[in-house]
């Protein structure tokens, strides 16, 4: 069994992991959505298995949870969204929605969620200066 992910837009069917990996994305996507960001996620979860993509809101949500990815300091943090994030930003480049970098470390974290080999890369830091860090990488 399987989760299904669907543009509203289009009903075009853009994901569709295990019913396991659906349900953690599902419960990662909307603590960071409700709890953290306190923002819309535009994750619909129609049926327990199939989530309909607002890509307005969804787009709004992954762009609020890249700035805060960008500016996080905190490792605990910066460890937990670099678990999610990466997976928002898959969902939503196949969902067609345009993704906004408006930092260096925004934009390196892009460049570093679309590299399939992104965890041989080490993790994304921005520094004080405002300069980017990959951090665990030599």
């Amino acid at each position: 069994m399987s989760y299904i992910f669907t543009v509203s837009d289009t009903d075009e069917d853009v994901w569709e992991p295990a019913l396991a990996v659906g349900q953690l994305f599902m419960g990662g996507a909307n603590a960071l959505s409700s709890l953290v960001l306190k923002v819309p996620s535009g994750l619909d979860d129609i049926s327990g298995d199939w989530v309909k993509i607002d890509t307005s809101q969804y787009g709004a949500f992954v762009e609020a949870a890249l700035r805060k990815r960008g500016s996080a300091s905190h490792p605990e943090l910066m460890s937990l969204m670099d678990g999610l994030l990466p997976v928002m930003i898959m969902l939503a480049d196949r969902s067609g929605v345009g993704i906004t970098a408006s930092t260096p470390a925004e934009r390196a974290y892009l460049e570093w969620a679309r590299d399939r080999d992104r965890v041989l890369h080490g993790h994304i830091v921005e520094q004080r200066d405002g300069s980017v860090h990959v951090w665990g990488r030599d």
